[in-house]
């Protein structure tokens, strides 16, 4: 291997490494001026995003076939992967949506790419916790099942305190303002689910229309 190839080998490493888990990291340690870097340094990446979200969606998957028996009520023989992983990529897109349509009306800072990131970058911790937890649920006992219940839950509000924190410097918005927002949002992901619910049944009774006029035709003419 000639030197050239070796720095272009090391400096490929070194990003890999400052992108998965060195501006991570960042983040964890000081979320504040670690979202504020990616937001005006563009320091976060699109790949660690969809990375992150793609790892959620399998450890919905692995929680639901590889949870530990102890605690796994889940028929494992009836596993459907795309249900579980939609039941990951749904919400987060509607939250992403609907937080940028409210921002939008408010004069939020934030793109509805900066959105995403900051959603994913706030998702990590949890994913990592997550991962330790489904591990423990396989060797403690039922009586320390408490353990695997309590990081998950720690999870969740890591998730919930960097996202918070996140929206609040992509947006630009003081505490009471990113408290309307995420409000907002929540009612504006209502409105949205109401609204596709209306388009799935226009379209389902549209489907229904065409196939017994098909029906009908089919009896009629051949």
């Amino acid at each position: 291997m000639t030197h050239q190839e070796k720095c272009c080998a090391k400096k490929g490493l070194s990003w890999l490494y400052e992108t998965f888990w060195g501006f991570p990291t960042r983040i964890l340690k000081r979320p504040f001026k670690g979202f504020d870097a990616m937001k005006f340094e563009k320091k976060g990446s699109y790949l660690f995003a969809f990375f992150v979200l793609i790892l959620e969606s399998l450890i919905s998957i692995m929680n639901f076939v590889y949870r530990g028996f102890l605690i796994n009520h889940s028929d494992i023989y009836h596993v459907n992967s795309l249900y579980l992983a939609l039941t990951v990529l749904f919400p987060v897109a509607l939250f992403v949506l609907g937080n940028w349509c409210v921002t939008t009306l408010m004069n939020g800072k934030g793109k509805l790419g900066e959105i995403f990131m900051t959603i994913m970058y706030a998702m990590f911790p949890m994913c990592l916790l997550q991962l330790v937890a489904l591990f423990l649920s396989n060797v403690l006992t039922l009586d320390e099942m408490t353990f695997v219940y309590a990081i998950e839950t720690i999870g969740v509000i890591l998730l919930l305190a960097y996202g918070f924190i996140g929206l609040v410097v992509v947006h630009e918005y003081g505490f009471g303002q990113s408290i309307g927002a995420i409000i907002l949002t929540i009612i504006a992901m209502m409105i949205l689910v109401f609204i596709l619910m209306l388009i799935f049944a226009l379209v389902a009774d549209v489907w229904d229309f065409f196939t017994i006029i098909t029906k009908e035709l089919m009896l009629k003419y051949f």
